[in-house]
């Protein structure tokens, strides 16, 4: 009936010491913290599109883009890198979690010993095996909030493994629309290198019938040299961007033939619209606003974990076995080891370390949360200026392709002037340039406004289901 009450009154004194286990610090969830800084809707109006925005990038209409992106996301040497780095964040948490539970150990001991004295009294052999115990209660919840921080920091490298998945997405779509790009350049170019060639074989035959000037040869052999001398850095271009798509994806630049991307191709075109989502959700579904929150969370942890180093820590240990003794022409005799121990320390003086180490805490504590709403401010100015440069730059490409259409017309119709002798060559020569003008700037705007979709795509966090992305690691 003692050992029953004695039991209990021990059980008890257990359950109200863990009742003042110390708590993270206090801090707003994540939802909380973006709807307070979240505004309801965008200030740039954008058509709305109801797909959801995962695999964005498939979204072009471009398969060899899609499964370059895909391709890269699983050979990027970055990527495998970043999921060893949330595996050892992983393994962290499972030893700070063990420090919760008692440790078990099996004992052995072994030893010949003489002593220069007659039997009985001196050992000579002695063996002995057994298991000892050892458990340090969590009573003011230490051990619980370095669990906590642990768990954070593996959210938070989770979410940073998304961040650079998103990021390399990304920068291998815009690699991607940069060798298109270069790839139609080149195109251009070649193109109009043909309308001048034609230009000076023209020239030289009015020049041969007397109905042109030695001048207007030379004007169109400058045209076409001045062309022509462009080309070689666009090959460069080009070089660079299969060098750099290779890199991606984890092979060497050599290798860049494998990738099936020499032929070349129009720019994808990306749609029209915008996913439908709101700041807070976009705000929810960004990485970087993840790993910074996970921050927040790591930080409020340790706040707790150093102030329960203000607290008392206990320790239990047991241990039990047998020891077999044998004395000098004596029979062995055993004994039956058995120990328990209960020790408790607590700090009194420690010239303000304990102190300096909480205020420490505290103010990575406030660091990290000025830094949440640093991250969420920028992703919110990310959204708006891309949903802008979206919608600005698909009627920059409209417009600029009335006017390439106009430039055609006009090289066509001073050229034939010419011909009859109605034009003088200057004519020509202008429309020429008009033409190759009106070109590059319609392929760059064609590049700027695919960049901005991939842009916009970024800024909205998409490209996966973040639980699904960290629940396959």
């Amino acid at each position: 009936m003692k050992y029953i009450t004695a039991k209990g009154m021990a059980s008890l004194l257990l359950l109200s010491l863990a009742a003042c286990a110390v708590p993270p610090a206090q801090h707003a969830d994540l939802p909380h913290a973006v709807q307070a800084v979240a505004p309801t809707a965008w200030s740039v109006a954008a058509p709305q599109d109801s797909a959801d925005a995962n695999a964005w990038w498939a979204r072009f209409g471009d398969p060899v883009m899609r499964q370059l992106i895909e391709d890269v996301l699983t050979g990027n040497l970055d990527v495998q890198a970043a999921v060893e780095r949330v595996k050892q964040a992983q393994a962290i948490t499972t030893q700070q979690r063990s420090a919760l539970l008692p440790e078990l150990d099996a004992t052995a001991t072994a030893a010949d010993q003489r002593i220069n004295a007659p039997p009985p009294l001196g050992y000579v052999r002695q063996a002995g095996v057994g298991v000892a115990a050892s458990w340090t209660p969590d009573v003011f919840g230490g051990e619980r909030l370095a669990v906590l921080a642990a768990q954070a920091q593996t959210a938070g490298r989770a979410a940073a493994l998304d961040e650079l998945r998103l990021a390399l997405a990304a920068n291998t779509a815009a690699a991607y629309i940069d060798l298109r790009w270069a790839q139609s350049e080149l195109q251009i170019l070649s193109d109009n290198e043909q309308i001048r060639n034609r230009a000076l074989k023209l020239t030289q035959e009015r020049l041969h019938y007397g109905l042109s000037t030695q001048l207007d040869v030379a004007r169109a052999q400058n045209q076409l040299q001045d062309l022509q001398a462009q080309i070689p850095q666009v090959q460069s271009r080009i070089q660079h961007q299969l060098s750099l798509i290779a890199v991606y994806s984890g092979r060497t630049p050599e290798s860049v033939g494998s990738l099936l991307l020499s032929d070349a191709r129009d720019i994808p075109v990306p749609a029209q619209s915008v996913p439908q989502i709101l700041p807070s959700e976009a705000l929810l579904r960004r990485p970087d606003v993840r790993t910074a929150y996970a921050s927040v969370e790591q930080r409020a942890a340790e706040v707790g974990a150093s102030r329960a180093q203000r607290y008392p820590q206990f320790r239990l240990n047991l241990a039990d076995g047998l020891l077999a003794s044998s004395y000098l022409g004596l029979p062995t005799l055993t004994n039956n080891l058995f120990s328990a121990a209960l020790s408790a320390t607590s700090p009194i003086f420690n010239a303000g370390r304990i102190t300096a180490g909480i205020d420490e805490s505290e103010s990575k504590l406030r660091e990290s949360q000025l830094g949440l709403q640093q991250t969420m401010l920028q992703a919110l100015k990310e959204v708006e200026d891309t949903r802008s440069d979206l919608v600005n730059d698909a009627v920059q490409v409209d417009r600029l392709g009335g006017a390439l259409d106009a430039s055609d017309h006009a090289l066509r119709l001073s050229t034939e002037l010419y011909k009859d002798g109605a034009s003088s060559f200057l004519d020509v020569l202008a429309a020429q340039e008009a033409y190759l003008r009106d070109s590059e700037a319609l392929n760059q705007a064609k590049r700027e406004h695919a960049l901005a979709a991939v842009a916009l795509y970024r800024s909205l966090g998409g490209g996966w289901d973040a639980p699904a992305a960290v629940a396959a690691n």
